[in-house]
């Protein structure tokens, strides 16, 4: 959870003040030395006692009191912080210990009882289990094995080469002396241990610390056991040169312990503010080292040199005594401990380096996976954008249809609901001439109204497509008469018409397929082309190539039908013969039609095994050229007695059969 940052509670800041003003008063009175040394000494004591127990207090101020939990349901502890919420109360009886320790030995020292050790030494000794476990009970970062084992050998630097020193000037010494009991080296030797594993638990403290929420008190907690440590270790060297007497050290103690005070209390408000100080459980928080402990991998190094002075100082004496041999015992181990810790760091860096490149090959995998997730995002977006400008084309065709279908449909209606509303209002009035003639263009009308409507379901059904054709062995001359004949006269008569096909030309199609395709193409050629202007009409076999004789391929026929209209543009040709296509000069033209005609004629002659292509420059007055391909079938051989037949050409306006067939458009 991330710390919630705030100005500080004004109790804490109450008790910063509580922690100068007591400070200053007592640090000035161990400068003056008020009274005479007895009232002194006493006055000295009766301080330091009363500085632990502002400490102790400092160290409750704000706290709920953990008990009160185990019988209430209302709060949930934050996960694997169960035991964390006794810290302030651990760091309150460290510095109660001693407490009671100084009122014992102030007691003591009342009654002028200088005995070593006493009941004020069992106080005193109790303070460091309670810090030791409050200590551990602090969330660390958790870290891999190299790491970890790196960490450790750094403080077992510092630690032996605290240790060395204090061999030399405080330890060796205290143990040496011929004139205390056992019991009482022993007691004399755990104050300077101690003082040493707490310098070990304070650089565990210092690396290992993550949680911004704690940080405040991580540094309360150094700083204070580093100006407990000092004090101990001047009353020690005091102690040991028989020349310690109440003074300007005895400020360190309670200046240390209410600095524990204080950062107890800072736990307190961390806790209050609902932060979360459990240690992170994942390998990555494992590996983020904040910045301001990089400052901390040099400590070590630091110290070494500090202890080869010390190695030179002892050499140049020259005693050779126990406390000598310890130093240079000391300056072995220090070596030993800095070519393992070199190792490690050897080993972490290839291990940091293994672990870069398979973050960097993991990206690149997901670089490479986001990479093609784009390419398919983007072909999705071009697919969408392509259905959706078809849905938009399609919309448009649909509009299109049902505009040009209305109009079809409404030509031929009015044309057959005009001419039997004459023969309603003239009944019996009109001659059997002109009644017929009114009659015949009804039911022109009612078929061209018919084949409109059959050739639209016909598209939409898809029968084309499903329909086989049924072959027969036609001739090309014939079907194109036939075809012409169907027309009217008076269209026939406005322009010139010419057929260049020979008798001899015979296809294999289905008739009606065939008749269709003629009649579409025809009738489009008269729509798209003035009057006066010739339309032409031809068939004729295509030469066959080798290769079509190779794959024993029939002979196929060209059929063109070409007129001298307004041309088609070279950019339309494509879409010519699409379902319900027209042209959008035809959209706003007075030619009518439904875009189905070249459409049915295309689905025609491919299900008759040919194709039909359109030829045309776009140039107005140059028309355009329709052609398909149609299976041939050999010509009969010419009889001797018999002239051969001859291409015919003619107009064939005169004389050609009135009935119509519909007149579809392109």
């Amino acid at each position: 959870m991330i710390a919630r940052k705030g100005p500080l509670p004004r109790s804490f800041w109450y008790s910063v003040g509580v922690y100068l003003v007591f400070n200053s008063l007592f640090l000035a009175l161990v400068i003056l030395k008020p009274g005479t040394p007895r009232q002194f000494e006493i006055v000295d004591d009766v301080g330091q006692a009363l500085g632990w127990l502002l400490g102790t207090l400092l160290c409750l101020v704000g706290l709920r009191w953990p008990f009160k939990r185990l019988f209430s349901r209302a709060e949930t502890p934050v996960k694997g912080d169960s035991a964390r919420q006794w810290l302030p109360l651990l760091f309150a009886a460290g510095i109660f210990c001693q407490f009671i320790g100084q009122v014992i030995y102030t007691v003591y020292d009342i009654q002028n009882l200088k005995d070593f050790p006493s009941w004020a030494d069992v106080g005193y000794l109790s303070t460091f289990p309670f810090f030791f476990i409050g200590i551990y009970l602090l969330p660390t970062r958790p870290l891999v094995k190299t790491t970890r084992a790196r960490v450790i050998l750094d403080g077992f630097i510092i630690m032996f080469s605290a240790i060395t020193f204090s061999w030399y000037f405080v330890l060796g010494p205290t143990m040496l002396q011929g004139q205390e009991t056992l019991i009482a080296k022993i007691v004399g030797s755990a104050y300077p241990f101690f003082d040493l594993v707490l310098i070990f638990c304070v650089l565990r403290l210092m690396i290992r610390s993550h949680n911004q929420a704690l940080w405040p008190a991580v540094q309360l907690l150094a700083l204070g056991f580093l100006v407990i440590v000092i004090a101990d270790s001047v009353y020690d060297i005091m102690n040991l040169q028989g020349t310690y007497m109440n003074g300007l050290q005895d400020a360190g103690w309670p200046l240390g312990y209410m600095l524990i005070g204080l950062a107890a209390q800072t736990l307190t408000i961390a806790r209050k503010r609902n932060e979360s100080i459990a240690a992170p459980e994942s390998e990555a928080h494992a590996n983020a080292v904040p910045l301001r402990f990089e400052w901390l991998s040099l400590l070590p190094y630091i110290l070494i040199p500090a202890v080869f002075i010390l190695m030179v100082y002892v050499w140049q004496l020259g005693t050779g005594s126990v406390l000598g041999q310890g130093v240079y015992f000391g300056g072995a181990v220090l070596i030993g401990l800095v070519v393992l810790r070199q190792f490690f760091v050897i080993r972490q860096t290839l291990e940091f380096n293994k672990k870069l490149q398979s973050m960097q090959a993991e990206v690149s995998l997901k670089n490479q996976a986001l990479s093609e997730a784009n390419e398919r995002l983007e072909k999705q977006a071009v697919q969408l954008e392509s259905a959706y400008e078809q849905q938009l084309h399609l919309n448009e065709l649909k509009d299109q249809f049902l505009l040009n279908v209305n109009h079809e449909l409404r030509t031929p209606l009015t044309e057959i609901h005009g001419y039997l509303d004459l023969l309603a209002e003239n009944r019996g009035q009109l001659d059997e001439t002109l009644q017929n003639t009114f009659i015949d263009h009804a039911v022109h009308g009612s078929e061209e109204l018919l084949h409109l409507v059959s050739n639209v379901l016909d598209a939409i059904r898809g029968d084309i497509f499903r329909k086989e054709p049924q072959y027969e062995e036609l001739s090309m001359a014939q079907m194109v008469n036939e075809v012409i004949a169907l027309f009217e006269p008076n269209k026939l008569q406005d322009y010139d018409l010419h057929v260049h096909i020979a008798e001899s030309v015979m296809v294999r199609a289905d008739r009606q397929f065939l008749h269709q395709v003629l009649v579409n193409l025809l009738s489009n050629a008269f729509k798209y082309t003035a009057p006066g202007t010739t339309i032409k009409m031809s068939a004729e076999p295509l030469v066959s190539s080798s290769e079509n004789e190779t794959r024993g391929d029939l002979p196929q026929v060209l059929v063109c039908v070409q007129d001298a209209g307004p041309g088609i543009p070279p950019a339309d040709i494509p879409l010519l013969f699409g379902k319900f296509v027209r042209l959008e000069r035809d959209m706003v033209g007075s030619v009518r039609g439904t875009g189905l005609g070249l459409y049915i004629s295309k689905q025609m002659v491919e299900n008759m095994g040919g194709r039909i292509w359109v030829e045309s420059t776009g140039v107005p007055g140059e028309g355009s050229r329709f052609c398909f391909t149609l299976d041939a079938l050999p010509p009969a051989p010419p009889d001797a007695s018999e002239p051969a037949p001859d291409t015919q050409s003619s107009n064939l306006g005169e004389g050609a059969i009135t009935q119509s067939s519909s007149v579809e458009s392109r």
